[in-house]
């Protein structure tokens, strides 16, 4: 009986040492933070700022799913021999373009989906993929 005292003993005293441990035991005061999306949108432009475009990879990830609908314009899509289109495009800036592909976009033409339906698509592939598309239009981006 003893022992068994002396063990419910030690644990109910363990208990009270760990849970002290830490300070106060009070919850500390949460810091203001930035809203996620906010959040998000800086790593996002500190990730485009390091990005370099790779067109070789930017024309496989345009022949694999891109040139489905910017080959020839289907869904409102700019077709790469559409040079004014991609003019007007191009002026919008990289990042505002990779967001777009990354995010999808809503305009007067047409709806680009998320990622341009391409769920294995990174990032950098679809950057790589938007300049592909800008240098093929025979543009350059702002």
């Amino acid at each position: 009986m003893k022992r068994f005292v002396l063990i419910i003993a030690t644990v109910a005293l363990s208990g009270v040492l760990f849970t002290s441990c830490g300070g106060s035991g009070s919850q500390p005061k949460e810091e203001k933070q930035a809203p996620k999306e906010q959040v998000k949108q800086e790593q996002q432009v500190t990730q485009e700022d390091a990005l370099t475009a790779n067109l070789e990879n930017g024309k496989a990830v345009y022949n694999k799913i891109c040139m489905a609908c910017h080959m020839t314009g289907v869904a409102g899509a700019a077709a790469l021999t559409d040079k004014a289109r991609w003019t007007e495009i191009a002026k919008k800036g990289m990042k505002t373009l990779h967001h777009d592909a990354i995010e999808g976009f809503t305009g007067e033409n047409g709806v680009m989906p998320a990622r341009g339906s391409c769920t294995d698509c990174s990032d950098q592939d679809l950057y790589d993929a938007v300049a592909f598309m800008l240098k093929e239009a025979g543009v350059t981006a702002e």
